[in-house]
């Protein structure tokens, strides 16, 4: 899988831009609000649905039009899918694919898995265990083709519980109708989850294979409920006995919904020691680790954008993260002021290069020949 091409309208500050892109790396230059980080978001959000950089899609309307326009071409299992979105002010989306229209937008995801580094990224470490459960989701949801069933089963219930808790002041048997539900889809998703962190954790130790401070970490899931309950019975006890502070709070505090991955040196958490620099080469490592999962494991070829690369990283974690990118069978998208940043450690064939200025895109040829 590979996106050939990707095209956006009336988006943030580009009018209309279109990409034809390297199979291999991709590098955007300009200065900073020239729209690189724009196209970016574009391609993020025709995979997800949504913006990194706000929850008002309204704001992504270019002025005085009513509506942007994404498209991209995708390669994938030797065919060529067009998808097109297209939303306006009033947040009403249209979804095509393939020049139908489609109403969810895991169809588009399922075809075009995008991870994101930017400057922000710094949350899987210091946000809260929401950010570090997307992670590991967003790999799974490519992996693992019944997570995604199981998940949006899980969630229906969850939310069902929670309505109750709001209304009912005793455990009864509508408790324990959904509860029996709640348990057996929960001890699912821990088995899916387990399964695919330990993948993960074989493909970060493979990634920094001679980095001695990384192959230190280690990797341990929690499953949102104490390690000590092992049966669906112990599982479906805990909830009944923890009903009356359920009830209290308004929403149920055991179950898969309290995952996290916690990553840790001997046995402190890797954001406790490690320094600045050290977390950036490791947020590195985890994304392009999860790529190669979803490559070996999930028969895709994952996008990785990347936003603002040089930012807080010294020549020698530069050179690190390259050694990783070198070992990524993804496409990349790297932007950048300038192109001094990046080129010298990848190749002339490996590499397209744009330029950005005003939100208009043109290709660029440089001393190298790297051009698209």
């Amino acid at each position: 899988m590979s996106l050939l091409s990707v095209s956006a309208s009336q988006f943030r500050n580009l009018t209309a831009v279109s990409l034809s892109a390297h199979a291999q790396f991709n590098l955007i230059i300009g200065m900073n609000g020239s729209g690189k980080t724009s196209l970016l978001e574009a391609i993020y959000y025709l995979a997800h649905g949504r913006s990194f950089r706000t929850s008002r899609p309204q704001r992504l309307v270019q002025h005085d039009t009513d509506a942007f326009v994404i498209h991209a071409k995708v390669s994938a299992q030797q065919q060529v899918h067009s998808l097109g979105l297209q939303r306006d002010k009033q947040g009403d989306l249209v979804l095509r694919l393939n020049g139908a229209n489609v109403h969810r937008l895991a169809e588009f995801a399922s075809l075009l898995p995008v991870q994101l580094i930017t400057p922000d990224s710094f949350r899987l470490f210091f946000g809260g265990p929401k950010e570090r459960r997307q992670f590991f989701d967003m790999g799974l949801f490519h992996v693992e083709p019944v997570f995604f069933d199981s998940w949006l089963r899980f969630n229906k219930v969850l939310k069902q519980r929670n309505a109750l808790l709001k209304t009912s002041r005793q455990y009864d048997s509508q408790f324990e109708f959904w509860d029996q539900q709640f348990v057996l889809l929960a001890f699912e998703l821990q088995q899916l989850r387990q399964h695919y962190v330990s993948q993960l954790e074989t493909a970060f130790r493979q990634l920094t294979n001679g980095d001695e401070l990384m192959q230190q970490l280690s990797f341990q899931l929690q499953q949102g409920w104490p390690e000590k309950i092992a049966s669906l019975a112990e599982l479906q006890q805990l909830l009944q006995q923890s009903f009356s502070q359920d009830s209290r709070m308004g929403f149920t505090q055991y179950g898969p919904q309290k995952a996290d991955l916690k990553i840790k040196k001997d046995q402190w958490a890797a954001e406790e020691v490690l320094s600045r620099g050290q977390l950036k080469v490791l947020l590195f490592a985890l994304k392009i680790a999860q790529n190669n999962v979803i490559r070996d494991n999930g028969q895709k070829q994952p996008l990785l954008l990347i936003d603002d690369l040089a930012s807080e990283l010294d020549q020698e974690s530069t050179r690190q993260i390259f050694s990783y990118l070198r070992d990524i069978n993804s496409q990349v998208f790297i932007t950048a002021i300038n192109a001094e940043q990046v080129s010298p450690f990848i190749t002339a064939d490996q590499l397209a290069m744009f330029h950005v200025e005003h939100g208009q895109l043109t290709a660029r040829t440089d001393d190298d020949g790297r051009t698209t």
